[in-house]
Parts: C-alpha cells; structure tokens; sequence
C-alpha cells in the first residue's frame, strides 16, 4: 500500500468512526491510532539497507562500469564511422577492441567476487555522453569540426572512466580484491592511455584544422564586408 493511498483509507475510516460514534473527535483519534499502526507495520518489515560498506560499494561500481563498456561498444564504431581524419578513426576503432577486453575484464572481476551477474545496474551518466557525441555527429556538418568535437566528447568519456575505475580500484585494495584490483588497474591505465592519445591528436592538426576558415567561409565573410560598406 501506497503512502497516498494509506492517507485516502485511514481518513475515509476516520469519517466512518466519526459517522458511527457521533463526533469528530473521536474520529480523529481512531485517524491517529490506525495511521500509528499501519506505520509501525511497515517499519517492522522494512528490507535491510544495501550498499553499507566498500565490498558492496565496489560490487555496485563494476555492475554499472560493465554496463559504461556494453553502452560504449555500440557507441564507438559511429563516432569512427563519423570521424574524417584517417588517425582519430582509427584512435576510436583501436578503443573499440580495448572496450570489449574491459567488459571481459569486468566480468572476471564480478565472478571473483561471486556475483552471480542476476542484477543488471544501468548508467545513466555514460547514455548522456554518448548523447552527447551522437549530437556532435547529427549536428555538426563541417568534418573538421566534428572532429574537434567528437574528441571533446570522448574525452568526457575517458574521464568519466577514469574516475569510476580509479575508485573501484581503490576500494579493491582496501578490502583485499587484489586479483579484482589487478584487473581495474590494466585498464585504468588503458584508459588513461586512450586520453593521452586523444589530446596528441587535437593538439597535433585536428584543432587546428578545426579552426581554419574554408574558401567558402573566407567568400562570405568577403561579401558581408562588401554589403556593410555599401550599405
């Protein structure tokens, strides 16, 4: 039962005591002791709280780490499929095959702590980047652009990651995971290394590219200038 639908019944058989007992009063008596008890009943079969220490924090974070890599192994072959330069391609394809041993790795974490894989976490967080990078891609239209764009969106991403297994990885450390912890730390250095790579490829042409004018652009604002004078 519902609290709304708890208050709904508890006044309504307020009313049918004030009704049949002849006064308000005594309704509002019955109100309180009947809503005292009906609570007292949910609080006594109250489920026991999850997520009370670190064995359980860090069961919590691979579930939902695992779902970030399934979410980004569909993600990243249209940011390559999207991507104009011949590198940052191949950055995003190369990561893919990267991605798909981490969601291995992730597993193998999971069973060494004996999770049976019944409950599924869901991300929200990595949707929204993905979200994020797939409007890059839609939006976009001058290729150079969406290049710079889509490294900014997946840099998000690898930061995003790096966060989530550097605490995993902490948390496995402290309570004794050191096969879980060696797992985390091969691909938090993996994923540090897919950053490092994004950055040399900006700050290597794509920015740059990014930011140079096309004839075309140069022709317009060639022509705006033309008007305003006139004018």
């Amino acid at each position: 039962m519902s609290r709304t639908d708890e208050s709904g019944f508890t006044r309504a058989a307020a009313s049918h005591a004030a009704a049949f007992f002849g006064g308000a009063k005594l309704g509002r008596v019955f109100h309180f002791l009947f809503t005292a008890s009906v609570y007292a009943s949910c609080m006594a079969t109250k489920k026991p709280e999850k997520y009370q220490n670190l064995q359980e924090l860090l069961l919590l974070k691979l579930k939902v780490l695992h779902d970030v890599e399934n979410q980004l192994i569909k993600a990243l072959p249209r940011m390559a499929k999207a991507s104009e330069d011949p590198a940052l391609r191949q950055a995003f394809e190369s990561h893919l095959e990267e991605t798909r041993g981490h969601e291995e790795r992730v597993d193998e974490a999971l069973e060494l702590m004996g999770d049976k894989g019944k409950q599924k976490e869901k991300s929200d967080a990595i949707r929204g980047l993905i979200k994020d990078a797939d409007w890059c891609v839609k939006n976009i239209k001058k290729p150079e652009a969406r290049d710079a764009a889509l490294i900014a969106a997946a840099q998000y991403v690898e930061h995003y990651e790096t966060a989530g297994y550097g605490s995993a990885l902490e948390w496995a450390k402290e309570i004794g995971q050191d096969q879980v912890a060696d797992l985390l730390e091969k691909t938090l250095e993996e994923e540090k290394a897919a950053n490092d790579k994004l950055t040399g490829l900006a700050e290597g042409g794509i920015n740059r590219a990014a930011n140079d004018k096309s004839e075309d652009d140069v022709q317009m604002a060639e022509s705006m200038d033309s008007s305003n004078a006139v004018m």
